[in-house]
């Protein structure tokens, strides 16, 4: 079974960060949003993997110490870490590597929002516990 983990960023003002996935149609869901996130290497912790995935697709560094575990769960594409951070960094300011751009959302907003994979669920599930502001 596959094993990923993914990060629910939050900013100053309580909002959290999505990524628009890219529009390649041989990826799974493409062209929706969802939480950063990535798969695991051999040996990775899931802590090592969400700090690397971070930094890898959207360019900017989180500090070990400040990450969160959140939740894992088994969804219907695998194992999923949950994790949690805080990061003040404008969306214009993030360079991406992967997908076709990020933007700060509500929370409210975001639980509505159709999302990739299962993220949907995941926001309405960590919500209350991921609120900065």
């Amino acid at each position: 079974m596959s094993e990923g983990c993914q990060v629910v960023l939050v900013d100053a003002a309580g909002r959290i960060l999505l990524q628009l996935r890219d529009d390649i149609p041989t990826i799974p869901f493409p062209g929706m949003w969802a939480i950063p996130g990535g798969m695991l290497e051999p040996g990775e912790t899931p802590l090592a993997c969400i700090v690397r995935e971070v930094e890898e697709e959207l360019g900017v560094r989180i500090a070990p110490a400040e990450v969160a575990h959140l939740m894992t769960r088994t969804r219907s594409y695998g194992i999923e870490h949950t994790f949690t951070a805080p990061l003040d960094v404008a969306a214009e300011d993030i360079r991406l590597t992967e997908g076709q751009r990020v933007a700060w959302f509500p929370v409210a907003d975001a639980v509505g929002m159709e999302l990739a994979y299962e993220d949907a669920d995941v926001l309405r599930e960590v919500a209350g516990r991921v609120a900065r502001g």
